[in-house]
């Protein structure tokens, strides 16, 4: 097969890597996709055409090594990230890496600058960016005697600063009082821990973070995303995040097509041409009246591209002519992009998740059977206008391996399988 139009997606459980491989295959481009399983939802995707086994992500280097010896033997093959682990890795081995791929990465310092909120807010901060964030604090050794503890306005979130190599998995839980911090605080860190690849570059990244913790966020997640060029063309889609797993910290279930605030994009490019970042994006602002709070900024394939594929922007072919220099094609791209129109019924949905939460909830009465047929109906008023993050009746399988594995997930693991779904915590 020929390497001149080949691209090479990881992360095939990721939704992102799907929705690339669909992207990239409808526009005639040869995909080859490697996991460390070989059962990850995306391999079984019809636009695939040859699968490889990796070493595993926690092993970085061997992962590196691999990349690097597959890439010689595969010369112009396109590398883009589908996760902060790899963002991160890719950027700090970018040199070695771009000799053997085609690539489009910004330098470390600018993607750890995005996916370290300590960093991140201070970005924000500059002149010129201006970006509002919510009150964020060190932590430190806060406990009951530290003078933090006492200014803080609980609850409060107590979360990593960076989900980078994070081998636990925490997102953050919520502190509800100060007789709580210390406690709190000894649980978090005894649960989480970073793969050394990380923390030996910066070990200051491991302390937590203290964020004031805003209700709007369980309702009110306001999404930009998109694509920026390094000489700083963007094009933008918006989106609001109206239902999530876990209700107070959790991922997207549902969200529905916004009108671009301009201000907000102006910033984001802002933000980007500060650094130095380029490529493709997703940043979530809390919306607390009139103020919109950045809460994240992921520099990479994300979860809901297919919305914005699917909404007229091609962000993955926006990263294969930007990465080979195919100017012309990028404008054109950008250009048709900024042309196309919204119906205002544009929704995004994981069906299948939404169903077991619904069910799950329902039957619990974490959810109110008026807030179940509510969600019931808003699915049912937005299914033909509605983009499934795995769900494609002409890419058929991703989505049964999909549900097979939650199915699996629930032989394996009952009690954290339902507490998972039901949990609004």
């Amino acid at each position: 097969m020929s390497s001149s139009k080949r691209v090479l997606l990881l992360g095939a459980d990721y939704y992102g890597t799907l929705a690339a491989a669909r992207c990239y295959g409808k526009h005639g481009i040869n995909v080859t996709m490697a996991d460390e399983s070989k059962r990850a939802r995306a391999l079984f995707s019809r636009h695939v055409g040859e699968k490889l086994v990796h070493p595993p992500l926690s092993q970085p280097q061997a992962l590196v090594d691999w990349l690097v010896a597959w890439g010689e033997q595969h010369p112009g093959t396109l590398l883009y990230p589908p996760n902060d682990h790899l963002s991160w890795l890719f950027a700090l081995h970018r040199e070695r890496l771009s000799k053997a791929f085609v690539m489009y990465s910004p330098s470390e310092d600018a993607v750890i600058t995005l996916l370290d909120k300590k960093r991140l807010h201070d970005a924000c901060a500059l002149p010129g960016v201006a970006i509002d964030v919510p009150e964020t604090n060190a932590l430190g050794e806060a406990g009951k005697d530290n003078p933090l503890a006492d200014r803080l306005r609980y609850p409060v979130l107590l979360k990593p600063r960076t989900q980078v190599f994070l081998e636990s998995g925490i997102k953050g839980f919520i502190v509800q009082d100060k007789a709580t911090l210390a406690s709190e605080l000894a649980r978090f860190r005894s649960l989480v821990a970073f793969n050394r690849v990380l923390t030996d570059r910066h070990p200051d990244i491991q302390e937590p973070m203290v964020q004031e913790y805003l209700t709007a966020a369980e309702t009110s997640i306001f999404s930009v995303s998109g694509f920026v060029a390094d000489d700083g063309a963007i094009v933008a889609r918006a989106a609001m995040k109206v239902l999530q797993r876990p209700r107070k910290v959790g991922i997207g279930l549902c969200f529905e097509g916004r009108e671009l605030e301009p201000v907000l994009v102006e910033k984001l490019s802002a933000l980007c041409k500060a650094i130095g970042y380029h490529g493709t994006f997703e940043s979530e602002f809390i919306v607390d009246g009139d103020r919109r709070l950045l809460i994240d900024f992921n520099p990479r394939f994300y979860s809901q591209m297919g919305f914005d594929v699917a909404r007229g922007a091609p962000l993955p072919m926006m990263v294969w002519h930007a990465a080979r220099g195919e100017k012309k094609e990028l404008a054109a791209e950008l250009d048709r992009a900024r042309t196309w129109k919204p119906s205002g019924r544009e929704v995004y949905c994981h069906k299948t998740m939404l169903d077991l939460v619904l069910t799950l909830q329902g039957m619990s009465g974490q959810m109110s059977k008026d807030d179940v047929r509510h969600w019931r109906r808003w699915y049912s008023e937005h299914r033909a206008t509605a983009t499934d993050a795995v769900r494609d009746p002409d890419d058929n399988m991703p989505a049964v391996i999909d549900a097979a594995s939650w199915v699996q997930h629930f032989a394996k693991h009952p009690r954290s399988f339902v507490r998972s779904f039901v949990l609004n915590r």
